[in-house]
Order: structure tokens, then C-alpha cells, then sequence
């Protein structure tokens, strides 16, 4: 009987431990069961292990792993460094790039077996070209077809959340969604952090957190609703109305908003600041506040809470630092605030009946009840019933056929502004109503849900189309006419006797022109 060497024996042991798990019968590593670590180069040089001109570092996988995937920041545009993964007792692999800008990559390798520990290692000669890595070890959301995860498709962003500024996915160069599973029904809030540094340019952060997501995990797209940067400035990630994945278990009904950075009493290496700037708590809880109004959902303790706090969750996420100020989002996310754009009606001036083609001269004059300062050229008077309809009281002098006038000057809260237009009585005959609101230009419209209106269908412009007087068209009295458009007239007939009168009056003339 032919003996193999003992390290032959192992190799095959662990072979056929790595085995025991068929691939097809694993479910996706849940949310809170990732296993993933994170490293800055320092800590790569001076804490993971050196062998072979590489840095190595494990990560234990107890529901299994069949890939290994690594978002890798770079100090600066450059080529990808070597970094390569196995399972615990198989054969290094490379990691194959499916991201790619100058300073970052997303990569990732798929095991041939079912992985309970898997590794990661660096070329050292690498190494101090790294910022920040984050690996893990999961088993992926299968993908049907990734080819189409090209450009920005996705849902308009609701009309609410571009009045607060909140900036949509176009804004960052999103890839197009995968997702399909809807959850308009929202009942709660939760509130996370990257555990990334905070700065740089946002915009390729939000990139390599969603290719992160989807090329490494499978998930459909970024796991987050909203992401908040440093500058308080909110991006939109996921479809507001999409089930989110951003808290095990706990996805449905659950609206994900997320602070870039790294703000726990620990494991943040150098990515300050660590404790949330007071810009980024209001903007969170701005947003929270229109979700609640969106959904009717009454803030409270187990409504908006942090990723830790929902049940069987094993992660520090928000971190401590944001976690304790909780309750200031709750308040701003409760609380009853004037809203951004607003106004009521004052007054108005146009005639009530006007000669039909004729032109009348008139003011309208709203009160800002927001709390934004209205301004020229960004302020308008926009047409409804429907929004944006080109009106029949257009004249040459509005701005367009759907805007006929932007406010006449700034206008702070709580003071009157007036917007000076003319309208041209139609054609035809009868009353003919135009109805306005403000508008925002490319943010809101002053009706939109959260805003402070008035409503499309409150604020018109009645005219009433009326035939010109005989005197004034022209026409002698007792006689009638018609007006088409003011441009023809029919005389009317003389009567019998008028034509006799008008025959003896030429017989007299031509009598004393021949005596």
C-alpha cells in the first residue's frame, strides 16, 4: 500500500473539509453576518503578517464564504495593486477588478469551495500605496445578468426630497438599480455610518460603496435610502420606495439613512472626525422629518433608532458618538417646522371682462409663509391645471407660455411679493380661467407635498371674452355686424325707404346743377 506524505494527507483533509458544504444549497450571507474587515496602510504594514513578499490577514466565515471581495482606496491615481484570496487550505487567486477609478477599485474573487476562514494578502511592495481597504468573505446574492448595471436608471427623486436639496443619483454617477422588490409602506427609520473616512470626493465614495455592495455582495444596489456627506449635504442611494438592505432581518418598512464616516469610540483609525458635526444631525433629521410626514409615521424610540438597536443585530453601527445623539434626530425628525417654500394670497388686479384679443395689464400679489427668501429669476409664477400647460391668456411679454412672471424683488419670509403680467382675452367669447402657483424653479413647486402652497387649484386669472362695441369697432349706430378675430366686418343692408329718401335727395342735387 502506497503511503502519501503527511503534508500531502493535510492538504487532502482540508480539501475535503472545505467541501463539506455544497455552494448551491447556501443561502446569501445575511446584512449583520458579513464578515468584513477594514485597514489603513499603516495598520496593513504594521499589524498583518508577512510571508512569501506579501501582507496577509483571515477573516473567520462561520455560515461559509464563496467569495472574497475588497474596496481599496489608493493615496492617489495609480495602477491596482497585487492582491490576491483563497479559503483556508486552497490556492491563492487574484482578485479580479469589476470597479475602477483612479484612486479606488472594488475587486473580488469567487472560492471553488465552501470557505469557513478565508484570506486576503497584499504585495508588500504595495502596500504603502493603500489609504483604506475593506474585504469580506460572504456568500453573494446570485445576479442574473450584472451586464445591464450601466447608468443612472432609476426613479425620478420624489419631488419632497429635491425641495430639501437632497441630491439624486444622477448628482453622483449611480449605476443602474437591479432592484425589483417594492416597500412603499414605511413604518421606521434607521440610522448607520460608513465606518469609511468622511472626505474627499463624495460623489467616487458613493461609487465605490455601491459597487462594493453589488459586485461583492450581489446585493441589486447601494443598501442605503440616503447617505448624509460631512458638509450636511444628503444624496440619494436606493429608491426611496425599494426594499432597502441595511439592516438584517429588518429591511421591510425600514428607511436606511446613512452618515459617511466614522464616528464609534473606536476602529476608526485616522478617518476623523469622529464625532458627527451638528450640519450632518440636522440634515439627517430633515430628512427623517419628511419621511414621517410622507408615511404618517409618529417618531419615537423604537421608530427611528439605530442599526444596533433593532433585534439580533451584532454590530456597533451607528457607532457610539452618533448614537448619542439620537435624540436630536428624533426631535428635528418629530418636530412641527414652517416648510421651505410657502405663500398665500394678497391680491390680484386684472379686469373681469376684457375685449375679446385685447390686452389687459394686471398684478398678483402672495405673502412668503416659507421660510426660503424668494428671489428674481429663481421665483416664477408657473401655470396648473395642469402644471407646466402652455396657457390661452399667454401674451408676447410673459417669460414663457407657462411662466408669465418672476417676483418683482426679494422677498423675505413673512413679507408680500408681486408679480406684474398682462393676459390676452381669447377669441372666443365667455369666461376662460388660467390657474397659477409658485414655482421653484428646478427645486419645488410651492404645492408639492410638504410645501406650504397655495394648492394648483387655488390662485386663477377669470377673464370673460366680450364682442367690441359698435362704437367702438366702427359701425355706425342701428346697424349690426359680425367679428371674426377683429378682422372683418359685414355691412349691414339700408331698409327701403332710407334708399328712397337717398334717391330724391341725388333727383334735387342734379335739378339745381341744370337750372
Amino acid at each position: 500500500m502506497t503511503r502519501l506524505p503527511c503534508s500531502r494527507v493535510v492538504v487532502v483533509l482540508a480539501l475535503l473539509v472545505a467541501c463539506e458544504t455544497p455552494r448551491a444549497t447556501l443561502p446569501p450571507t445575511d446584512v449583520d453576518a458579513i464578515p468584513e474587515a477594514r485597514a489603513t496602510g499603516l495598520e496593513i504594514a504594521r499589524d498583518w503578517r508577512v510571508e512569501d513578499g506579501f501582507h496577509v490577514d483571515a477573516l473567520d466565515a462561520p455560515t461559509g464564504a464563496t467569495r472574497v471581495g475588497a474596496l481599496v482606496v489608493l493615496d492617489g491615481p495609480g495602477a491596482a495593486p497585487r492582491i490576491e484570496a483563497r479559503g483556508a487550505g486552497g490556492a491563492w487567486a487574484p482578485l479580479e477588478t469589476t470597479f475602477e477609478e483612479p484612486d479606488q477599485r472594488v475587486a473580488r474573487v469567487d472560492l471553488t469551495f465552501v470557505a469557513h476562514r478565508a484570506e486576503l494578502r497584499i504585495a508588500a511592495s504595495d502596500v504603502d500605496r493603500i489609504a483604506m481597504i475593506t474585504w469580506s468573505a460572504v456568500v453573494p446574492v446570485p445576479v442574473a445578468d450584472e451586464a445591464r448595471d450601466v447608468g443612472v436608471v432609476s426613479a425620478p427623486l420624489r419631488s419632497e426630497f429635491a425641495a430639501l436639496g437632497v441630491r439624486d443619483r444622477a448628482s453622483w454617477g449611480a449605476r443602474a438599480t437591479r432592484c425589483t422588490d417594492a416597500d412603499p409602506d414605511k413604518t421606521r427609520i434607521a440610522i448607520h455610518h460608513t465606518a469609511t473616512p468622511s472626505g474627499g470626493d463624495i460623489g467616487a465614495r458613493l461609487r465605490g460603496i455601491q459597487a462594493y455592495h453589488m459586485d461583492t455582495n450581489g446585493w441589486c444596489d447601494i443598501g442605503y435610502h440616503f447617505l448624509v456627506s460631512l458638509d450636511g449635504t444628503v444624496w440619494e442611494g436606493r429608491d426611496h420606495d425599494l426594499l432597502g438592505t441595511h439592516t438584517a432581518a429588518n429591511n421591510t418598512g425600514n428607511v436606511g439613512i446613512c452618515f459617511i464616516g466614522c464616528f464609534h469610540s473606536s476602529s476608526c483609525n485616522d478617518w476623523t472626525p469622529f464625532m458627527p458635526p451638528d450640519v450632518m444631525i440636522q440634515s439627517a433629521g430633515r430628512v427623517a422629518r419628511e419621511v414621517a410626514r410622507i408615511h404618517e409615521i409618529t417618531i419615537t424610540t423604537d421608530t427611528l433608532k439605530g442599526h444596533r438597536d433593532h433585534p439580533d443585530q451584532s454590530t456597533a453601527c451607528p457607532g457610539d458618538h452618533l448614537h448619542a445623539r439620537l435624540d436630536e434626530i428624533r426631535a428635528l425628525a418629530g418636530a412641527v417646522t414652517t416648510p421651505r417654500f410657502g405663500a398665500e394670497w394678497v391680491s390680484q388686479t386684472f379686469p373681469a371682462e376684457v375685449t375679446r384679443g385685447a390686452i389687459a395689464d394686471g398684478v398678483i400679489e402672495m405673502r412668503n409663509v416659507g421660510t426660503e427668501t424668494w428671489t428674481p429669476g429663481a421665483t416664477f409664477l408657473g401655470t396648473t391645471q395642469p402644471r407646466d400647460v402652455e396657457s390661452a391668456l399667454a401674451t408676447p411679454t410673459w417669460i414663457a407660455p407657462n411662466r408669465p412672471a418672476t417676483v418683482d424683488r426679494e422677498v423675505a419670509p413673512g413679507e408680500v411679493g408681486r408679480f406684474v403680467f398682462s393676459v390676452r382675452a381669447p377669441v372666443s367669447l365667455g369666461e376662460h380661467a388660467q390657474f397659477f402657483t409658485l414655482v421653484q424653479e428646478d427645486v419645488a413647486w410651492f404645492s408639492d407635498p410638504g410645501m406650504g402652497g397655495p394648492a394648483d387649484d387655488v390662485v386663477h386669472v377669470r377673464v370673460t371674452s366680450i364682442a367690441p362695441s359698435e362704437v367702438d369697432a366702427g359701425i355706425d349706430a342701428g346697424t349690426s355686424g359680425s367679428i371674426e378675430g377683429g378682422c372683418t366686418i359685414d355691412h349691414a343692408r339700408r331698409s327701403p325707404a332710407a334708399a328712397l329718401a337717398l334717391l330724391l335727395a341725388l333727383a334735387l342735387l342734379l335739378r339745381r346743377r341744370t337750372t
